[in-house]
């Protein structure tokens, strides 16, 4: 009997086809890899990756395994992967600045970086990366040296940026220096707003200065919502000292709120409210549900998703009373706004956790029925059935 293969097929062209093949992957040491290179005059194919990485496990399992890629990568280059976080992986990530993953990335025997990519593609978008790595114009390190050849201007920042950041590599240092050369009345331009909004976070900038004093000036030819979410941002950036520090300093916190008032940026409440919010969510939960329940009752009362969603966060993790309360008003009004299955499942399970069984089983019951209604099927909403029997065993035991 002819021994039995596990493959998996692909139909072409009505052709039934097998996949069984894969990229051979070198196994000695980085030194003999680059030694073969050398000596069969190819390129190195290098997968980093890191075993956690899903990206990386899905180029593992259906693109280095798919038919054409392994037949062209095979006959091409030399093919390496390296795990970043092990062995020589530790320092080649050091090296070569492999700071997301997977980066696929193409070297000569010297360990020159001739092309990479930061994350996962097609099979043909795969292939297309391998042949762009032997066309010199197309490699990374062309386009990088070419935007080197003279200083950075105005014409040739943006796309040194998006090439550097592309690969998952910090431009900061050269949008520093770029800025060096800026006028403060060409920050207004919309190739430096582009920078100052994507890659400037320091609000003690020259650039983010100037921005903050002239709000209204960006808010006119950018929009009104990209301004603000870059205000926001800043002022994330200001009190990150404290919302980030490994202990939680409650004086310094409040005399930084204190600070930041006088500095009367535009959005200065709702920088505030989220830096509090940040804060206590790590050192004070209590705290923070007690400011998550008043934000969004006050905020989100016309919006049922938020409502509903911060609900349930408060069922999750929540015992207190007076926020379970808070937590009722939020499923209340969510269901109001739309009775719908995942409201109403929401607004029973709190006022479970609140104590209530006896309206807990009615709105668990109506959860029931509009799940019914809305074509769900009994595994869909079976959560919901074991708390009603849970609430029926409350009630019969009063």
């Amino acid at each position: 009997m002819k021994n039995k293969l596990l493959i998996s097929f692909a139909l072409i062209g009505g052709m039934t086809i097998a996949q069984n093949k894969h990229i051979n992957f070198e196994t000695g040491n980085l030194a003999s890899v680059f030694e073969k290179a050398k000596k069969e005059n190819k390129l190195i194919f290098v997968d980093a990756f890191t075993v956690w990485c899903g990206p990386c496990k899905y180029m593992a399992k259906t693109i280095f395994t798919n038919d054409t890629v392994a037949d062209y990568y095979n006959s091409t280059f030399v093919n390496l992967k390296l795990d970043m976080e092990k062995g020589e992986g530790l320092d080649f990530a050091k090296k070569y600045g492999v700071n997301c993953y997977p980066m696929l990335m193409f070297l000569d025997g010297d360990g020159n970086v001739v092309h990479r990519m930061a994350g996962s593609t097609s099979a043909s978008g795969f292939i297309e990366l391998g042949k762009n790595s032997l066309i010199p114009e197309k490699t990374y390190s062309y386009k990088k040296k070419e935007l080197e050849k003279n200083p950075l201007s105005e014409k040739t920042i943006l796309a040194y940026v998006e090439l550097l950041a592309g690969n998952c590599m910090d431009p900061s240092s050269k949008i520093t220096e770029y800025f060096k050369s800026v006028s403060e009345q060409d920050l207004m331009k919309r190739t430096n707003w582009y920078l100052m909004r994507d890659y400037v976070y320091d609000y003690k900038s020259k650039e983010m200065q100037y921005f903050i004093n002239n709000i209204s000036s960006y808010e006119k030819a950018f929009g009104t919502d990209t301004i603000e979410s870059k205000i926001l941002q800043l002022g994330g950036s200001y009190f990150s000292p404290y919302t980030r520090a490994e202990k939680f300093d409650k004086i310094a916190f409040e005399k930084a709120k204190a600070d930041f008032r006088n500095l009367k940026w535009p959005k200065t409440d709702d920088i505030i409210f989220s830096a509090d919010l940040m804060a206590y969510s790590r050192f004070d939960k209590t705290k923070y549900y007690d400011l998550m329940a008043k934000s969004h009752l006050e905020k989100n009362y016309n919006n049922a998703r938020s409502l509903n969603n911060v609900a349930w966060d408060f069922y999750e993790n929540v015992s207190d009373k007076k926020q379970l309360e808070a937590a009722l008003k939020m499923a209340k009004r969510a269901c109001e706004l739309e009775n719908v299955y995942m409201h109403l499942d929401t607004y029973a399970a709190v006022l479970y956790k609140y104590g209530n069984y006896k309206e807990a089983e009615v709105i668990a019951a109506k959860a029931i029925e509009k799940a019914k209604e809305e074509k769900l099927t009994s595994e869909d909403y079976k959560e919901t059935s074991s708390l009603l029997d849970k609430i029926k065993e409350k009630n019969k035991s009063k």
